[in-house]
């Protein structure tokens, strides 16, 4: 079934070779990281950001990227963006995910394959699209669209956002309905510390909320994983008939039959593994920044208080969390992940 509950928003329109995996920082306003194989640096104008990087801006600070293709993206303060791939029905595509913040996006002329946009909790498709992604520290998100198509789409259901018309996502929910943006201001701010607030006004139900988005990203790597298994011992059986073959001095048979039956697995085994790396950042950014900022509030706000029973049944299942975590997730990243 491959479910994606990871958020992406695909872009509709004519495919012409392969999307731009890469974009440049052009302007950076205050103090704005990168995370990259792990490193984490302060970001530079002219940097080249790739596959599996990270823009992190603070409450003061901004950056601007730019593509080959002359799309312009502005990470707004308090976000944190990223550069992702993954293997999609038309094949491999790139992933621009914001995990938590404000993500505004303008597309020039596509180049090439539509790339995918991702926040925790939503999939959409868009054309010839000006639009911005709130993704909120609950795990939520909103989009709000300013030309072109958008289809937002969350467990199953989907919503047609065309100019000035926005929908919201709650953690683990269909879209809801759609709404006009003229004569509604919309501020990030606002919007996610109510959101936040709400969140922590009754954190033990938002934690358990928030633990279905992370069962969401398990469940895809699981799914990936016993495909990838299987096709691995597909491989050994198939590579010892062909070695059986050699060694009788077959030849020309062996190579007949490697071309025709392990040959096709060998393709499809990056493909497989690129999105079980996929999902397994994604709910490393996940564990990192939504459920990590959710426990460090709880600490702080408890600090003198820990036999309190709410604290308590919070960090129960937070704990419960983590383990899944670290049982389901760690053992598919690398150390350069941390």
């Amino acid at each position: 079934m491959m479910k994606k509950l990871c958020a992406l928003i695909v872009f509709t329109g004519l495919v012409v070779g392969l999307y731009a995996q890469s974009a440049d920082i052009t302007y950076i306003d205050g103090w704005v990281d990168v995370i990259s194989k792990g490193a984490l640096t302060e970001a530079q104008e002219g940097d080249v950001l790739h596959s599996g990087d990270s823009v992190i801006t603070r409450d003061d600070s901004f950056a601007e990227l730019e593509q080959q293709n002359l799309s312009t993206i502005t990470v707004q303060p308090n976000s944190i963006f990223m550069i992702q791939e993954k293997e999609g029905a038309g094949g491999r595509e790139t992933v621009l995910s914001t995990t938590v913040g404000e993500v505004s996006f303008k597309f020039g002329k596509l180049l090439g394959k539509e790339p995918a946009i991702a926040t925790p909790s939503m999939v959409a498709g868009i054309r010839g699209t000006e639009f911005t992604v709130y993704a909120g520290e609950d795990g939520s998100s909103l989009v709000a669209v300013t030309s072109g198509l958008v289809t937002v789409s969350a467990e199953g259901k989907s919503v047609d956002l065309h100019q000035d018309e926005g929908v919201e996502v709650k953690s683990g929910e269909a879209p809801g309905e759609k709404f006009k943006l003229k004569g509604r201001e919309l501020d990030f701010s606002t919007w996610n510390k109510k959101k936040y607030d709400a969140l922590m006004a009754n954190p033990v139900t938002g934690l358990r909320q928030l633990g279905k988005q992370l069962d969401g990203f398990i469940a895809d790597i699981q799914e990936y994983d016993t495909v990838l298994k299987k096709m691995k011992a597909d491989k050994v059986k198939l590579k010892a008939s062909w070695q059986s073959m050699l060694d009788k001095g077959e030849k020309d048979k062996a190579r007949e039959f490697y071309n025709k039956n392990i040959m096709p697995i060998d393709q499809k085994l990056g493909p497989v593994f690129l999105n079980i790396r996929y999902y397994s950042l994604s709910a490393l950014s996940f564990r990192r920044f939504i459920l990590g900022k959710v426990y460090v509030d709880m600490k702080a706000r408890y600090i003198i208080d820990r036999k309190n029973e709410q604290y308590r049944k919070f960090i129960d299942n937070y704990r419960l969390l983590i383990g899944k975590f670290e049982k389901d997730v760690v053992p598919f990243l690398d150390r350069n992940d941390f």
